[in-house]
């Protein structure tokens, strides 16, 4: 007997230790549960809720006694049935982990998953749920979507390097903009598609960007056809986890065109400005110099016996003198109403061929002894009559052949015009046989006061308003010509 009592104490005590070992084990369990960030719950093959952790019942709103040994559907959702698409029954059925995401009315988005607890025998025992909330995260990742549509949307180039300067990541748009693919810049070195290594020591520059945190670079960069545009680089340094240099890129052909138009056009000013204050320091001298031979012949005209073959030489240079004071009064009042805006077009009919004939009759009359002058009227009867400014036609004409008479010491100076059928307009030229011009002063010749030779008499601004004039018949004079060869100066208008 007190053998049996013996045993049944220790039996007692032995019984008191294993309950007190599970008690501690389950409080470790749920100490466990509930410290980790998921919501779990463990549920048996019968879809029965054994166990479930603090962030489960927050997640459903829901009390521990509500849901322990009720089922999960029911305990989650008040269905009587199994859930549309279950994980719990797929993972059943599979004995494999099941996933998907799920977002919940309150707003939050969880990445719930079933994993089966199987025993050596193959069966499974148990189902454990784990539900992972992902809201924070697929925030982050929408808001990385809408960042990275946002860059790829923009002209500008996006692009990520390391301290070795190879990319780590390149935005959409750059990879348009140079013709790789995106696959072709990841890893590759910054030398495979711009010039920055040739014009700076990268090592220098990622030392200075680390101190300086931005800087701003021009640069070049290379497309994948082996075309090149200029931009410009924003970098800017940044240590995370690792030192990388982001980069804004922008295409400034745009902005250097520009800005080597403003230094052009800035140049050309300072040019003209120049020649201008040449021209009115010449201009001086060249009326001052006929006006002294027209005083000078007229007062010893007056003041001596002469006979009479001196008289009319006298008389012929004081008329060369006025007429040639009178052209450079008229070149001034010319250009100064082209630079004002006062010169307008008047068009009306008139025969072209009468006009040729009559400038080349005065013309001949003025023609210097050592040159053969020709007209070339290649227009036939029904093409004479054209309707356009004559006046301004006839001094486009007579200042080019003037220029050719002031340039061809010897020689045939020819005019002319033909019609072009094609283009349907009126063809007229003015070439000579002189000095001609070299290929790179075809340009300046047309800007104000400009000479090439200031040994030759003029104001240099004859051609400028032949180049005025030519412009308001929507056209423009064209130059052919070769030092040593001569030249020849045409333009078109349309003659309606």
């Amino acid at each position: 007997m007190l053998l049996f009592l013996s045993g049944m104490n220790m039996l007692g005590s032995t019984f008191k230790e294993l309950q007190e070992e599970i008690t501690e084990n389950n409080r470790q369990l749920d100490l466990i549960f509930n410290s980790l960030p998921q919501s779990m719950a463990l549920v048996n093959p019968n879809y029965e809720i054994l166990r479930v952790n603090q962030n489960f019942l927050s997640l459903y709103g829901v009390k521990n006694e509500d849901v322990i040994g009720k089922k999960c559907h029911y305990a989650c959702f008040q269905r009587e049935s199994v859930c549309d698409g279950c994980l719990v029954e797929r993972a059943l059925i599979s004995k494999k982990t099941e996933k998907r995401i799920k977002s919940f009315p309150t707003g939050e988005i969880c990445e719930m998953t079933a994993r089966p607890v199987i025993n050596e025998l193959g069966e499974v025992t148990h189902i454990l749920d784990i539900r992972t909330n992902i809201t924070e995260l697929v925030e982050k990742e929408r808001e990385i979507r809408r960042i990275q549509f946002a860059m790829d949307q923009s002209s500008d180039e996006f692009w990520l390097f390391d301290k070795a300067w190879k990319v780590i990541y390149v935005s959409n748009s750059a990879s348009s903009n140079l013709g790789f693919s995106i696959a072709e810049l990841k890893n590759a070195p910054i030398e495979k598609f711009n010039l920055l290594p040739r014009i700076e020591n990268l090592t220098i520059l990622f030392e200075r960007l680390r101190k300086k945190k931005n800087l701003r670079i021009e640069s070049v960069q290379y497309k994948k056809d082996g075309s090149t545009y200029p931009c410009e680089m924003n970098l800017s340094y940044f240590d995370d986890q690792g030192e990388y240099i982001y980069a804004v890129v922008r295409n400034i052909t745009k902005r250097k065109k520009y800005e080597n138009e403003l230094i052009d056009s800035r140049e050309k000013f300072e040019r003209a400005s120049k020649l201008k204050t040449v021209f009115l320091a010449n201009m001086s001298h060249e009326i001052r110099t006929p006006m002294n031979a027209i005083i000078g012949f007229s007062n010893f005209i007056l003041e001596e016996e002469l006979d009479d073959a001196t008289k009319n030489e006298l008389k012929k240079e004081i008329k060369d003198n006025s007429n040639y004071l009178l052209a450079i009064i008229g070149d001034i009042m010319e250009i100064s109403q082209l630079e004002s805006g006062n010169r307008n077009v008047s068009k009306k009919e008139f025969n072209l061929s009468e006009l040729l004939k009559q400038i080349f009759d005065e013309q001949q009359r003025d023609c210097p002894e050592t040159i053969t002058l020709h007209l070339n009227d290649e227009l036939t009867v029904s093409q004479v009559s054209v309707n356009s400014d004559k006046n301004l036609i006839r001094q486009i004409l007579e200042r080019l052949l003037k220029n050719a008479f002031k340039f061809t010491n010897r020689g045939i100076v020819e005019f002319g015009c033909r019609f072009n059928e094609k283009k349907e307009s009126y063809e007229l030229y003015v070439k000579d046989s002189g000095i001609g011009i070299s290929s790179e002063h075809h340009e300046e010749i047309f800007e104000p006061f400009h000479q090439l030779n200031p040994m030759v008499k003029g104001t240099g601004i004859g051609l400028t308003i032949c180049k005025s004039h030519a412009a308001m018949l929507h056209s423009q004079i064209k130059v052919e010509s070769a030092l040593g060869k001569g030249s020849t100066f045409s333009f078109r208008f349309k003659g309606i």
